[in-house]
Order: structure tokens, then C-alpha cells, then sequence
């Protein structure tokens, strides 16, 4: 059960235009989780006219087992629309088991959800969710004939791997909006580390140092790292680097290769004149997340989160977290739902 979670990565920042061809790719890494009954992807809409599952993927998966994940997710999103946003939209990343997911819901409509995989030899599912504010919520199911036990080491790099996919789906919204263009690259750089223009944020000396730092990084970790020592590949590749900038590989017609640092901060808007950090920690702490799992997203160490977060509440006059939910609006998860995120 080797999981490459570089590889799983690179096809989150693939920008592909279909959203349907880019699930479908997304799908192929984490084919060493498969028990041999395939994998099904969804991208769900809660923010539409018609609240629910929109795209969907599968590999291997029969066409007997597709159907019951859809009609699963059409009688929760008809039936159990309120239940079913506050679970799958954007609080956390990670990977739970379909039982402790569907325990959220009254025994009735529990069993109900069930009932679709009767013949279909899944008896439970290891879901891996990724999302946040201003983008879908995608899900990829991983049908298991039973419940199993799934060794801790790989449980934890699936959730170092969505805070990279969560980056990964906002830089890619980013890019279908028309206002995405070229000025939101501030640096372009080589393979070596070498800065071959820079703007922005991004001119300074000490940007750029920092910069060529994470790109050898990124090419490291791309190399056979990825093979030898993959959680060490996870950990020199962050999901942001500076709390700023995603490092997105690009390859000339000429079959140069280049890589370039686009602007993707998460750009949650905050009620008081917090820093752009302080501001991104509080916003994701008061969804539940740990400190920890903050510091994946944002490309920090946990001790920057953490200084961050006590900055942020006491700018607004708040002595713990808890205050913080209601000032933010925010509305952490139950350990139940919560997964491995509540403890990583």
C-alpha cells in the first residue's frame, strides 16, 4: 500500500480544462489504496441552483457501483441537503470511512444511503475530501469489501496530501476565472533554482532566495525521493511556500521546462485590520483545523501558526478559539467527522 503522494500531487496542479478529465486523471495515483472494486471521484456543488454531486469519475469501479455512490449522493442531497453541506463542505481535508460518515446521520437515513451498495460487494468506503471556501468540495471513494484497518503512516500522508490538493483546487479556480492571467506569476524560475524574472513580491533578494529554496525543494522531492522516503518529499514540499506563492512546473514547446510562483494566498476576508497571516490562520482555525495541518496549508512552521493565531485573537479582543467561531462565522467539526485531521 506505497502510495507516490508526489505523484497524486502533480495531478491536482495539472491544469486541465475538463473538470471531468481532470477528476478522472487525479484518480489514477491512488490506485495502490484500490482493494480491487476501483475508485469512484466526485465534484460536488453546494453554492448552485441545484445543491449536489456535478462531475463525476471512476477507475475500475463497475457500473453497478458507480450507480450507488450516485444514488447515494442524489437522496442525501434531496433528502438531507442541510446534514450533508455542514459535513462535505469546506472545514477540513483528509480521509475518513464512509461508516463514520454516514454515523452523522439519523439510523434511518443511514440505512437508507446503505441500502444502494446491497449486491455491489463494497462494505465500506475510505474517503479522501479536499476543498475550501469559493471552490467545489471533491471526493475520492476508495470501496473496500470491508471495513479494514489502513496502516497510520499512509492515513497521515493522505492528510498531508489534501492540504496540497485543497491549494491545488484554489489555484485552479483561480485560473478558470477570467481576471487569472500572467501577472499573477511573480517569478519564473529553472529547474536548478535559478530566477529568471521576477515582480512583485517576488523582486526582492530575500523573495527570491526563498524562492530558488523551494523550487530545489519541489525538484527534489519530484526526483526519486518520492520513491525512497515519501514522507520526507511530502514534508520539503509544502502546499505554499511563504504563505504566498504555488510552485506550478511549465514546459516550453521546445521541451524547456520552467517553474513559476503564482500568487495563491487563501484571501479570506477578516471583520478587523488583521495581517494577511494572522488573518488566513484564524479563518482556518476556527474551521476545526490544528495548528499543524495549518501549517501544511499555508507553508509555515507550526510555531508561525501558532504566533500568528495568539496575534490575530488578541488584535480582536478574543482570548481563545472557541470566541473566535462566532465573531468568524466558523463551525469546527465533530471528532467523529473530523477524521485524522483532528489530530494531525
Amino acid at each position: 500500500m506505497k502510495l507516490d503522494c508526489v505523484r497524486i500531487i502533480e495531478a491536482g496542479y495539472a491544469f486541465t480544462e475538463s473538470e471531468q478529465a481532470w477528476l478522472a486523471d487525479l484518480l489514477e495515483p491512488f490506485e495502490p489504496l484500490s482493494q480491487g472494486l476501483g475508485i469512484v471521484g466526485t465534484i460536488w456543488d453546494f453554492d448552485g441552483p441545484d445543491p449536489g454531486p456535478r462531475v463525476w469519475a471512476a477507475r475500475g469501479a463497475s457500473p453497478d457501483l458507480v450507480r450507488a455512490y450516485q444514488e447515494r449522493s442524489s437522496y442525501l442531497s434531496r433528502e438531507h441537503l442541510p446534514v450533508l453541506r455542514r459535513i462535505m463542505t469546506p472545514r477540513r481535508g483528509g480521509a475518513c470511512w464512509s461508516s463514520k460518515f454516514r454515523a452523522l446521520f439519523p439510523e434511518e437515513v443511514a440505512r437508507r444511503a446503505g441500502a444502494a451498495f446491497v449486491g455491489t460487494g463494497a462494505g465500506d468506503s475510505l474517503g479522501v475530501l479536499f476543498a475550501e471556501p469559493g471552490t467545489p468540495t471533491v471526493t475520492v471513494n476508495l470501496p473496500f469489501p470491508e471495513r479494514r484497518e489502513v496502516p497510520p503512516r499512509t492515513m497521515q500522508q493522505l492528510v498531508r496530501v489534501t492540504a496540497h490538493l485543497t491549494t491545488a483546487l484554489r489555484l485552479r479556480a483561480r485560473l478558470q476565472r477570467a481576471a487569472a492571467d500572467a501577472a499573477e506569476v511573480e517569478a519564473v524560475l529553472e529547474p536548478g533554482g535559478r530566477v529568471r524574472d521576477a515582480t512583485g513580491a517576488a523582486e526582492p533578494a530575500a523573495a527570491r532566495a526563498s524562492l530558488t529554496e523551494a523550487v530545489r525543494a519541489v525538484e527534489r522531492a519530484r526526483g526519486r525521493l518520492r520513491r525512497t522516503d515519501p514522507e520526507e518529499a511530502l514534508a520539503i514540499w509544502r502546499a505554499l511556500f511563504d504563505g504566498r506563492w504555488s510552485i506550478i512546473e511549465r514546459t516550453e514547446s521546445d521541451g524547456k521546462r520552467f517553474l513559476l510562483a503564482r500568487r495563491n494566498a487563501p484571501g479570506f476576508r477578516d471583520p478587523k485590520a488583521l495581517a494577511p497571516g494572522e488573518r488566513d490562520v484564524l479563518v482556518y482555525a476556527v474551521r476545526g483545523l490544528s495548528n499543524k495541518y495549518i501549517g501544511y496549508l499555508l507553508g509555515v512552521a507550526t510555531s508561525t501558526v501558532a504566533t500568528r493565531l495568539a496575534t490575530g485573537l488578541h488584535k480582536l479582543g478574543l482570548p481563545t478559539r472557541r470566541e473566535a467561531i462566532a465573531l468568524l462565522g466558523g463551525d469546527p467539526p465533530s471528532p467523529a467527522a473530523a477524521g485524522p485531521l483532528a489530530r494531525a
